[in-house]
């Protein structure tokens, strides 16, 4: 198999690799996202500096709901409309001169870790990623699930009544910033993380509220999908052991209990998983 571009775009960095058919990164670069003028532009400069002129497969991982017949992004909450806008694959076909394929960045990194990582052998995988969002994918007998959207979007559904209840405004990385603030802790998730490791004190306490609702959103994928594997990545969910371990806690107690010996596994493909996921989609004609 020949090798695809795969492109991340993120609310930090614009990253593109050349990728092999199995999977391995080969040349990787990226543009600060604030500097990328337009999508047309920012792709242009990614493909010169990763030499990837030769190459006619481009796999684009945005952070929204991919319309895959209009080939959009009608819904990202954490990027910039103007940037969102300018994602639409016909036209981005017709100004770079190579064959687009469109698909929501965690289904890219749930297909990578279904082949390569740690969702290997499972029928059905559910992946989430939990960082400063919440999103998700789900393969079954290796095909990636999507209807005429993206779904999985967990992060968007409620674990109550009212809108605060979101997933991701109760269980992502930005709640775990906010809790912080309200508890006049003026430190990172990161830095919160790391004191919850140390000592079973404040910190724990908060970071606890954080992951209970990280694992019932967890236990509500499991009610929907029954997946035999449920596989956690992102910048929160990878911070340290403790975070899975509360969050198979919180978990368990409100899993399916039919679904008997269902751990939450540590993806292993870190922040990479969405370039590596490339090929595994990329339509070819």
């Amino acid at each position: 198999m020949t090798e695809v571009l795969a492109v991340d775009l993120g609310g930090t960095n614009f990253r593109m690799a050349r990728v092999s058919g199995d999977g391995e990164i080969l040349v990787r670069d990226a543009l600060p996202t604030r500097e990328v003028e337009s999508i047309e532009a920012g792709l242009k400069r990614l493909i010169e500096m990763v030499g990837g002129e030769g190459i006619d497969e481009l796999v684009f991982g945005a952070p929204g709901v991919v319309d895959f017949e209009a080939g959009t992004v009608p819904f990202a909450a954490n990027l910039p409309s103007e940037l969102r806008e300018g994602i639409v694959v016909g036209r981005l076909e017709s100004e770079i001169a190579k064959r687009v394929t469109l698909i929501n960045d965690a289904d890219l990194a749930a297909m990578a870790e279904a082949r390569i990582g740690a969702g290997q052998g499972a029928e059905t995988l559910v992946y989430v990623t939990c960082s400063t969002g919440f999103g998700a994918g789900l393969v079954h007998r290796g095909e990636l699930f999507r209807s005429r959207f993206s779904g999985l979007e967990v992060g968007h559904t409620r674990l109550g009544l009212e809108y605060f209840d979101e997933a991701e405004r109760l269980g992502s990385g930005t709640a775990l910033a906010r809790i912080a603030k309200g508890n006049n802790l003026n430190i990172t998730p990161e830095e919160l993380v790391k004191r919850a490791v140390l000592v079973d004190g404040t910190e724990r306490d908060l970071l606890r509220v954080t992951i209970e609702a990280l694992g019932v959103a967890l236990a509500n994928l499991a009610w929907l999908f029954a997946p035999d594997r449920i596989v956690v990545g992102g910048g929160l969910g990878l911070s340290a052991p403790l975070v899975l371990e509360l969050a198979q806690e919180y978990f368990d107690g409100a899993r399916p209990e039919y679904l008997e010996g269902l751990e939450l596994r540590a993806a292993e493909l870190g922040d990479d998983a969405g370039l590596r996921g490339a090929p595994f989609v990329a339509v070819r004609s």
